[in-house]
């Protein structure tokens, strides 16, 4: 996959009935479908997932068009306790 793939990739993958979401800033999901029980949608998003290939090195820019979409599950920070 390709830096210029990455809004087809998640469009596809929103249009197969991916839940697909960021993770905060470190991460995101592609696997679990909007509808859990759409048994199909699982196959569909692997085929959309093999179609597109290796996206490990554009987990960033992935990253960063799900939370442009407002696709984000926030990772609430820890409170400092002081303690070390």
């Amino acid at each position: 996959m390709t830096k210029e793939e990455v809004e087809a990739f998640v469009i596809a993958m929103i249009a197969a009935g991916s839940n697909v979401q960021a993770i905060g800033t470190t991460g995101y999901v592609v696997v679990e479908p909007v509808d859990p029980t759409d048994r199909e949608a699982y196959r569909r998003i692997e085929l959309v997932s093999s179609a597109f290939g290796e996206r490990d090195h554009l987990k960033d820019e992935i990253i960063a068009y799900l939370r442009k979409l407002g696709r984000v599950v926030e990772i609430p920070e820890e409170p400092d306790t002081g303690r070390a």
